[in-house]
């Protein structure tokens, strides 16, 4: 397993994301825009993009709904200006983009890092600035789902909403990935089945030949 935090030995956990999975993309993608926009921006992922993925595949109507006043080209960006964030966590959020290709363990590390966040057992780190997969565990992100309680049920929900916003932003980081898996398949069946008619061909010439 992936290391988050190599001074603790900290294993990331595993993301049950699905990058073909329509249904959690967009589930996804609600959690993007309703939590994670607050701070973070996705500005290589455009409103039209979310309508020409056919994984997301989203209509005009829902489309225009989310984008309000900004044009189809606008990427998606945050409302918080680089001065208030500075302000309020001492640096500006990274942008999402291609942040499950930036970091080690891509969708393990941003679905470890959303539920990550504990009291620090040693009381030194304030709560809310501690998470357990983060390098050196102060964080100055604070706890987006922070809003859920504890109890069995929100907790079902934070795995849900922290996987379903993983397998987002692994898809938008490399947007085309499903394709390419699918040529290679085409691919690969079209070189077995090449081989295995230059093969007949072969002992056919090689027949005549003995002939």
């Amino acid at each position: 397993p992936v290391q988050a935090n190599e001074g603790h030995g900290v294993a990331l956990k595993h993301a049950k994301v699905d990058t073909t999975d329509q249904e959690q993309l967009r589930r996804g993608l609600t959690v993007f825009t309703e939590v994670c926009m607050g701070c973070h921006s996705a500005k290589y992922v455009t409103y039209k993009n979310l309508m020409d993925y056919p994984e997301l595949a989203l209509s005009r109507e829902e489309v225009d709904e989310l984008r309000g006043d900004k044009p189809l080209t606008a990427g998606l960006i945050t409302d918080l200006s680089p001065e208030d964030a500075e302000v309020s966590y001492g640096k500006v959020p990274p942008d999402l983009s291609v942040m499950a290709n930036a970091r080690r363990g891509g969708a393990d590390y941003i679905y470890s890092i959303l539920t990550g966040f504990e009291h620090d057992p040693n009381g030194k780190i304030p709560d809310g600035n501690y998470n357990l997969y983060f390098p050196g565990n102060r964080i100055a992100m604070p706890d987006p789902l922070s809003w859920l309680d504890h109890d069995e049920a929100d907790t079902e929900m934070l795995e849900q909403q922290a996987q379903d916003v993983a397998a987002f932003l692994t898809f938008i980081a490399d947007p085309h990935q499903n394709e390419r898996r699918a040529l290679g398949f085409w691919v690969v069946g079209f070189l077995i089945v090449l081989t295995i008619v230059l093969y007949l061909l072969k002992k056919a010439v090689w027949a005549d030949v003995k002939h």
